[in-house]
């Protein structure tokens, strides 16, 4: 009789052993009131921590309620600045400690900003760390005169552990009856080491051509540093100091004369904010100022904003505003050049 309590009782004590050894096994969030949950955390979010549970499903949690997290499996950490870092979380003080073989790194919970697994191990491809879009615009008038203009935009951003790289690409052509086609481009690319979670040193550089102020080509390069004042689910804040070297040639102006090549070198001060509004509505703003260290007096200012309403899916339609000030150009060439791009945009 007792062999056969114990042959009864047997599959439900295994059964046990394995309910308990997965509960000891899963992820581990502790929030305000005391309580403890326990499951797979799935992702950190605008703010949410989703936790799959057995009991009740998946469960979001306000991160500004949790006060400690404990993961058995490997996930990727975003902060303020955009850092990523990888490894098993453990609690430590009021923040945690990600730890990825022997190297341990200390984070304070309200710099930590998104969360995702890493499939045991398997970190996110090329493709899930890359962001971005490509935006096409085309306008016309028909009447006592023909003009058309189109644009062309791509941008993107590319987010490992210890930096990311930026870069954008934008043309416009303007093209208009017994006038000569005008049209501008810029190329943009920055790349920004993470030297902490709210700071970041920064290499760029950039190509512009603009009929408009006769510019033939500028060429620019320099660095500094960054630092992020605000990051949150709904906000970026963010400034940049530092030096770049450029190098302006100009078109040729009314007379057959082309203004002398000029290289000089500028100070660089600015700022960037990226909002989202009703969780949806997305804006980017980017002001630069380039003091001339050469010339004395003169600088430039670069403005540019963008406002994206989601259409369907992926796809958005967005209003873009750009501004070229400089304050002492050359003979000839226009002081400010400004404008406004409407645009059907696919992102990725």
């Amino acid at each position: 009789m007792k062999i056969f309590h114990r042959r009864l009782l047997r599959p439900f004590a295994l059964f046990g052993g394995v309910v308990l050894a997965l509960a000891l096994k899963a992820d581990v969030v502790t929030v305000k009131n005391g309580d403890t949950l326990r499951g797979e955390i799935e992702r950190l979010e605008k703010g949410k921590l989703a936790l799959k549970t057995t009991y009740a499903g998946t469960i979001n949690i306000a991160w500004d309620q949790v006060v400690a997290v404990e993961s058995v499996q490997p996930l990727e950490v975003e902060v303020t600045t955009g850092k990523r870092i990888s490894g098993v979380i453990e609690p430590a003080g009021s923040g945690m400690a990600i730890i990825n073989e022997d190297v341990t790194t200390d984070v304070e919970a309200i710099d930590v900003v998104g969360m995702i697994p890493m499939q045991y191990g398997d970190p996110p491809n090329f493709w899930e760390r890359l962001n971005g879009s490509v935006d096409i615009g085309y306008s016309f008038t028909r009447g006592n005169s023909r003009l058309n203009q189109s644009s062309v935009g791509i941008r993107g951003d590319y987010r490992r552990e210890g930096y990311k790289l930026q870069g954008d690409i934008r043309s416009l052509f303007n093209q208009q009856d017994d006038a000569p086609t005008v049209s501008r481009h810029t190329a943009n690319g920055r790349y920004d080491l993470y030297l902490s979670p709210r700071s970041f040193s920064f290499a760029l550089g950039s190509l512009e051509r603009n009929d408009r102020q006769r510019l033939a080509l500028r060429s620019t390069a320099g660095g500094g540093f960054g630092w992020s004042l605000l990051k949150s689910k709904a906000n970026e804040l963010a400034v940049l100091g530092g030096v770049t070297f450029a190098n302006e040639q100009f078109q040729l102006d009314g007379d057959g004369l082309r203004p002398p090549r000029n290289s000089t070198a500028e100070a660089l001060a600015g700022i960037e904010w990226d909002t989202t509004r009703f969780e949806r509505i997305q804006l980017s703003s980017k002001l630069t100022l380039h003091p001339n260290f050469g010339e004395s007096g003169r600088y430039r200012v670069q403005y540019d904003g963008t406002v994206r309403f989601p259409v369907l899916d992926r796809f958005t339609w967005s209003m873009s505003l750009f501004d070229r000030f400089d304050s002492d150009p050359p003979l000839m060439v226009q002081r400010n050049d400004y404008g406004a791009v409407a645009s059907l945009g696919f992102g990725f």
